[in-house]
């Protein structure tokens, strides 16, 4: 019966530190920087005055975030998509090229791993700019080292249409 106490209290003390020293460690990690390509999916564009059916614009972006504690977040996300195409915008035809999309984003960790983010932002272009929503949903895999990859899935929400977008991200932690 000692013989099964002892082992049990030594296995404990071996295995604390490890656990203490793995708590401290993701305390420490406050900042994340990602680069994130994707594909963002216009549902209807307009082409010589012609409806299509959608266009997807590939999309490069950057994001950063402050970690609160272990589930909440606040950042910044700036995307660019790199395309021109005409959407029907208050009964006129709106053209949009390279239009710079940020937000400020605060994110919610569901489970380790995935999370739901939302804030609102601003879609920049040189014909108009417009006020979005945006909602997404990601979730991270760790590479170790305190790099990711996550695949990501962002809705915007604009006064006339709706964007969605899928992307994959690889991000550092600091």
């Amino acid at each position: 019966m000692k013989f099964v106490l002892y082992t049990f209290m030594l296995f404990l003390l071996c295995v604390t530190p490890f656990q203490a020293q793995e708590a401290i460690q993701e305390k420490e990690i406050k900042h994340n920087v990602a680069l994130v390509i994707g594909l963002t999916h216009i549902p209807q564009t307009l082409e010589d005055g012609e409806t299509l059916n959608s266009q997807n614009i590939p999309t490069i972006g950057v994001d950063y975030f402050y970690h609160f504690n272990q589930k909440w977040r606040l950042g910044v996300v700036v995307d660019i998509e790199l395309g021109k195409y005409e959407v029907e915008f208050n009964d006129e035809n709106l053209k949009r090229e390279t239009a710079v999309v940020t937000g400020v984003m605060a994110g919610y960790t569901i489970i380790k791993g995935w999370s739901i983010l939302a804030g609102p932002g601003v879609e920049f272009e040189r014909n108009k700019n417009l006020f979005i929503l945006r909602l997404s949903t990601e979730y991270e895999f760790e590479l170790g080292k305190n790099w990711g990859l996550y695949p990501s899935f962002s809705y915007d929400f604009k006064q006339e249409y709706g964007t969605y977008s899928f992307g994959i991200g690889g991000s550092k932690g600091f």
